[in-house]
């Protein structure tokens, strides 16, 4: 899967000789192998900053318990995202591989900053405001996010897309940790963290991160996507609804939501065990999502997706298991390690699978039918999942989140087994 950079020029054609071979530089393939790049930090700080910013929302249904708000409006804020990333591939996803990529990431970015300007003004205004702020941060997330990651991959070696992944995921991961962390450290330094206006300065703190990811993701080189092939038009029908590959969107939406649960409820499912510091545990996720990256090159090599695939998701069926008997912090610590050493494996690994099932023109849109249905997962389970933990428990959501952990794996294996014997064509 290549891709063609904005001011790129041909160096030969059919009609002309070939040109005399030119010495290795920098510039040349024999040694531009490097994941590690200038431009591969400076979208690295930038996709972090933006993440940061996410993450620190993390809080957010903590803001609105304290403001009175009960476990079902909660959930259906934080789930706001999940309807705002589908109507944006349905409406928007089509135009993901028609602008430069710097363009695209400017534009929803740019929109994604109203979020945060809504939300600092609606500390103070009628909590009905946060499904608007949510609904602006959900077209960046569904649009900009995924763009990220195309990006990426197209300024990168071809060969080393699991890696570019990889690595540019810990910068989300570890956001993941260190925006509620930032958070909740803001509170602390203010008499009674448990006061709800006191989170005006940590709304604050996260369009800070929005700004500055902003300029730094424009100074990145640009790229744009392969002109789409000859005799196809470019649309999102013919990606999303494509036998070989649909099922693992059906995978990454049960994921996306298994993510969102863990993510949106883990400061006030923290809260509930009485217990302070929900950063224990997205801490020790961080870490173990973290630490996972550093193998996901040898085990793609000695392991293949259809492998890796199952693990990751076992391991977060286990993970919740894990979480629903949790009491203590060292129970939050070791099921949150858990969690993301699983996320870790599993993110990546079927990111690639599901891109690679694409053509090389339809990068774009592959990355965010992709990270749309992640995002719809996140967004929707949280809505659910509130009204389940308002008629029960916390216990009771994660043990059902256990059981589809392990209704996945079977649809994946079963899937699988089609593909061998030839049932379905292999991406």
């Amino acid at each position: 899967m290549t891709s063609q950079s904005v001011g790129s020029e041909t160096l030969g054609s059919p009609q002309s000789p070939a040109p005399p071979a030119a010495p290795v530089t920098p510039e040349t393939p024999a040694t531009n192998n490097r994941v590690v790049t200038f431009e591969f930090i400076k979208l690295f700080s930038g996709f972090h900053l933006f993440m940061l910013n996410i993450s620190i929302f993390n809080l957010l249904p903590h803001f609105l318990e304290l403001r009175g708000a009960s476990q079902s409006f909660y959930g259906a804020v934080a789930g706001t995202l999940g309807l705002v990333n589908v109507l944006c591939v349905i409406l928007l996803g089509y135009r993901a591989d028609y602008w430069t990529r710097k363009a695209t990431v400017a534009l929803y970015l740019g929109v994604s900053m109203t979020a945060n300007l809504l939300a600092v003004l609606a500390v103070a205004a009628p909590m009905e405001w946060f499904f608007v702020v949510r609904f602006f941060q959900g077209i960046g997330i569904a649009l900009a996010l995924p763009i990220l990651f195309a990006w990426a991959m197209e300024i990168s070696p071809p060969k080393r897309k699991h890696e570019v992944l990889a690595w540019l995921g810990i910068a989300g991961l570890a956001a993941n940790s260190l925006g509620p962390l930032l958070g909740e450290f803001i509170l602390s330094l203010q008499a009674g963290p448990n006061i709800a206006e006191h989170y005006l300065p940590v709304f604050i703190a996260a369009g800070v991160c929005q700004v500055i990811s902003w300029g730094i993701l424009m100074t990145v080189k640009n790229s744009r996507s392969v002109p789409e092939e000859e005799g196809t038009r470019r649309g999102m029908a013919k990606i999303l609804f494509r036998k070989e590959s649909f099922i693992l969107l059906l995978i990454t939406i049960s994921f996306g939501g298994m993510f969102g649960v863990f993510v949106s409820f883990g400061k006030n499912f923290t809260v509930s065990l009485g217990l302070a510091y929900a950063s224990i545990l997205y801490s020790s996720y961080a870490g173990g999502a973290i630490l996972s990256r550093f193998f996901i090159g040898p085990l793609i090599r000695v392991l293949t997706a259809s492998h890796l695939i199952p693990f990751g998701l076992l391991g977060i069926a286990i993970s919740f298991l894990m979480l629903g008997m949790s009491h203590t912090y060292l129970y939050l610590g070791v099921a949150g390690l858990l969690y993301g050493l699983s996320h870790g494996i599993l993110y990546p690994t079927l990111a690639v699978r599901y891109i690679e099932a694409q053509r090389a023109s339809e990068i774009g849109r592959a990355s965010i039918i992709m990270q749309g249905s992640f995002s719809a997962g996140w967004g929707l389970f949280p809505y659910l999942g509130g009204i389940l933990v308002q008629f029960t428990s916390f216990p009771t959501l994660f043990a059902a989140l256990t059981a589809l952990g392990g209704v996945c794996i079977l649809i994946h294996l079963v899937t699988e087994r089609y593909f061998h014997k030839g049932l379905l064509q292999a991406p």
